[in-house]
C-alpha cells in the first residue's frame, strides 16, 4: 500500500481579491493621512485669506488686460475725450463767454467729477485712466489759474492745492492705485514750489507740504507705500530751507518777499522738528519697536534746515535765540525720559534706545551755548560726561560711554582746553596765559573719568569697542595735565624775563616723562593698550626738540633737552617690552585689591 500524497488546499478566489482590496485601502488610507498632515502644516504657517466671489469675478486678469491692445486703445481715446472737455471750458473762457473765475471752478468741478468716476469704476484700468485725466486738468489749472491769470490767491491756491491732492490720494489708496497716487503727489509738489516761485509767497505752499508730509507718514506709518513720506518730507525741509533763507537773508529780507516776518519764519521752521520728531516719538513709543532709516535720515534733516534755521533767523534778527535754546533743552530732557521707556537691552528696542540718547544728546549741546553762559555750560557739558561714564561702567553700556566721550570732548572745547594746551606746547611764550576756570573744571571732570574707567573696567568685549574713546580721552586728559605742569615749571624757574630756551627745555622735560609714564601704564594695563600712545609722543618730541629746542635753545638747556630725550629712548621702549607675569595678565584689573572668601 503506497503512501498518500497530501496537496495543500487550492486558495479561493474570493479571498484573493479581498486581499488585494485590503491592501490598496490601506495604502490610500496611509495616503489620505499624508496628505491630510501637509494640509495642516500649510494652514499652520500661511493663515487662510478669505476672498469673495464677487472679488474674484470683478477682478479681470492684468495679463489679460494689458496685452489687449483694443482695451488699451480704447481706455487712451477716452482719455483724450476726457481732456477734449477740458479744453472746451478753457475755448469758453478765452471768448468770453464764461466768467474765469466760474470758468476755473467749472474745470476743478469736471476734474473732481472724473476722480469720483475713478472711485466708482468697475475695473481698476479704468479708474487708473479716469484718475490721470483728472490728475492732468487739475494741477495745470490751478497753476496757470494763479501764476498767469492770478484769478486765485496763494492762500486759496494752497487751499485748493491741498484738497485736490486728498482726493486723488484717497480714491488712489481706496483702488491700489500706486503709480496714480505717485502721480499726484509729485504733481502736488511740483505745483507747489512752482507757485512759490511764481507768486512770491511761501507760506500758504509750505503749510501744504508739510500737512502732505506729516499725514502722509502717518498714512503710511507700518502699511503700504512707505516711499511716499521721502519726497513729502523732502519738500516741507525744502520749503523751510527757502523761507528761512529768505528770512534771514544778509542785508534784510528782498523788496518781492517783505511779506516773510521773523516769527512767522521761525514759527514754520520749529514746526517741522516738532512735528516729525513727534510723530517718530509717538509711533515708537506706542509700538515698542525700533527706529527705521526714514526717521533717522529725517530727524538730522529736520534738525539741520529746521531747528538750524529757525537759528539762523533769531540771530539775524537778534531776537528769540534764548527761547530757542530753553526749549531745545527741555525737549533733550524730554528725550532722555523717552530714552528710559527701552531701558531694557532688548534686540528690537536698542535701536530706539540709541536714538533717543543720541537725540537728547544733540539737544543739549544744541541748546545749551544759547541759555548758558560758557562759564557755565561747560562745567555742565563735564558733569554729563562724568555722570554718563558712571553709567555706562555700572551698566556695562558701552553707548554711555560713547556719550560720556563727547559731553566730555564738547566741554574740553567750550571751556578752552584744548586750545589753551596746544599754546601750552606749541606757541612761543605759550605758557606764560593762565588755564581760565572752565577750562581747570573741565580738565578735572576729563581725568576724573579717565580713572574711573580704568579702575571699574568693563569687561574685554565692552573694553575693546570703546579703546579709541578711552585713547581720544586720555590723551585730552595727558595734554592738559602737561600743559600744567610746563606752566607751573616755566613759572618757577622764571620770575624776571621770558626765556625761550627754558620754556623750551621745560616742555622737552614735560612730554619726555609722559611718555615714560605712559609706557609704564601701557605695561601695567594691557588691555588699554595705551602703548599706541607712546611712539606718537616720541616722535612728537622728537620734531619739537629739533624745530624749538635747535633754534632757541643755549647750551645748557640744549644738554637738558638731549638728557631728558635720551632717557626717555632708552626707557620708554624697555617699559613697554618688558613681559607682563601670567597671573597678571590674567587679571581683570591690577588695581583692585584682592578680596579672598
Amino acid at each position: 500500500m503506497s503512501t498518500a500524497e497530501l496537496y495543500p488546499p487550492e486558495p479561493n478566489p474570493g479571498d484573493v481579491s479581498s486581499k488585494a482590496l485590503e491592501s490598496r485601502l490601506a495604502s490610500m488610507t496611509q495616503a489620505i493621512a499624508r496628505l491630510d498632515a501637509r494640509v495642516s502644516a500649510l494652514e499652520t504657517t500661511s493663515p487662510e485669506r478669505q476672498i469673495s466671489l464677487e472679488t474674484v469675478l470683478s477682478a479681470p486678469a492684468p495679463a489679460a488686460v494689458l496685452s489687449n491692445p483694443v482695451r488699451l486703445t480704447g481706455l487712451m481715446g477716452r482719455t483724450c475725450l476726457i481732456l477734449g472737455g477740458a479744453t472746451f471750458i478753457r475755448s469758453l473762457v478765452d471768448a468770453h463767454t464764461l466768467p474765469q473765475g466760474w470758468g476755473v471752478a467749472l474745470g476743478l468741478a469736471y476734474a473732481i467729477t472724473w476722480t469720483l468716476f475713478a472711485d466708482r469704476a468697475r475695473h481698476p484700468l479704468d479708474a487708473a485712466f479716469h484718475a490721470l485725466a483728472s490728475i492732468l486738468i487739475a494741477y495745470p489749472l490751478i497753476v496757470e489759474s494763479t501764476a498767469r491769470f492770478g484769478i486765485l490767491t496763494p492762500p486759496l491756491a494752497a487751499l485748493l492745492l491741498l484738497a485736490v491732492s486728498c482726493l486723488h490720494g484717497a480714491v488712489a489708496w481706496r483702488r491700489d492705485l500706486q503709480p496714480i497716487i505717485w502721480t499726484a503727489t509729485f504733481a502736488s509738489l511740483g505745483s507747489g514750489l512752482a507757485l512759490m516761485a511764481s507768486r512770491r509767497s511761501i507760506e500758504p505752499f509750505l503749510a501744504v507740504f508739510l500737512i502732505l508730509g506729516i499725514g502722509t507718514l502717518w498714512l503710511t506709518q507700518g502699511r503700504r507705500w512707505q516711499g511716499l513720506r521721502w519726497p513729502t518730507a523732502l519738500a516741507a525741509a525744502l520749503g523751510v530751507l527757502i523761507l528761512t533763507s529768505l528770512a534771514a537773508w544778509h542785508g534784510g529780507t528782498p523788496e518781492p518777499y517783505r511779506s516773510i516776518t521773523p516769527g512767522k519764519s521761525m514759527l514754520f521752521a520749529m514746526a517741522l522738528p516738532l512735528l516729525y520728531i513727534g510723530s517718530f516719538t509717538l509711533r515708537m513709543l506706542k509700538q515698542r519697536s525700533g527706529v527705521s532709516a526714514f526717521e533717522v535720515a529725517q530727524t538730522v534733516l529736520v534738525l539741520l534746515l529746521g531747528y538750524g534755521g529757525a537759528l539762523r533767523v533769531a540771530l539775524a534778527s537778534g531776537s528769540g535765540a534764548g527761547l530757542l535754546g530753553a526749549g531745545c533743552m527741555l525737549a533733550g530732557i524730554g528725550s532722555y525720559a523717552a530714552a528710559l521707556s527701552f531701558k531694557e537691552d532688548l534686540e528690537e528696542t536698542r535701536s530706539s534706545f540709541r536714538f533717543f540718547t543720541f537725540l537728547a544728546l544733540s539737544l543739549l549741546l544744541l541748546g545749551g551755548p544759547l541759555v548758558l553762559p560758557m562759564a557755565f555750560f561747560t562745567p555742565l557739558c563735564g558733569a554729563l560726561g562724568l555722570g554718563a561714564m558712571l553709567v555706562g561702567l555700572r551698566a556695562q553700556r558701552p553707548i554711555f560711554i560713547l556719550q560720556s566721550s563727547i559731553y566730555l570732548l564738547a566741554s574740553a572745547l567750550a571751556g578752552g582746553l584744548i586750545a589753551w594746551s596746544f599754546r601750552a606746547f606749541l606757541v612761543p611764550l605759550g605758557a606764560a596765559t593762565f588755564l581760565p576756570l572752565p577750562g581747570l573744571l573741565s580738565l578735572a571732570f576729563l581725568s576724573v573719568a579717565v580713572v574711573l574707567f580704568i579702575l571699574h573696567r568693563p569687561s574685554e568685549p565692552i573694553t575693546a569697542s570703546v579703546h579709541p574713546l578711552i585713547l581720544i580721552l586720555g590723551a585730552l586728559a595727558a595734554g592738559g595735565l602737561g600743559a600744567l605742569a610746563v606752566q607751573a615749571t616755566y613759572h618757577a624757574l622764571i620770575s624776571g624775563s621770558a626765556d625761550p630756551g627754558t620754556l623750551a627745555a621745560v616742555r622737552t622735560g614735560v612730554m619726555s616723562s609722559q611718555a615714560i609714564l605712559l609706557a609704564w601704564c601701557g605695561r601695567r594695563l594691557p588691555d588699554l593698550e595705551l602703548r599706541w600712545l607712546v611712539y606718537p609722543l616720541l616722535i612728537i618730541t622728537a620734531l619739537k626738540f629739533l624745530f624749538e629746542d635747535v633754534v632757541v635753545g643755549r647750551p645748557l638747556t640744549l644738554f637738558l633737552g638731549f638728557m631728558c630725550y635720551g632717557i626717555t629712548l632708552m626707557l620708554a621702549p624697555r617699559l613697554l617690552k618688558v613681559p607682563v607675569p601670567p597671573d597678571g595678565g590674567k587679571e581683570a584689573n591690577p588695581f583692585k585689591p584682592e578680596v579672598h572668601p
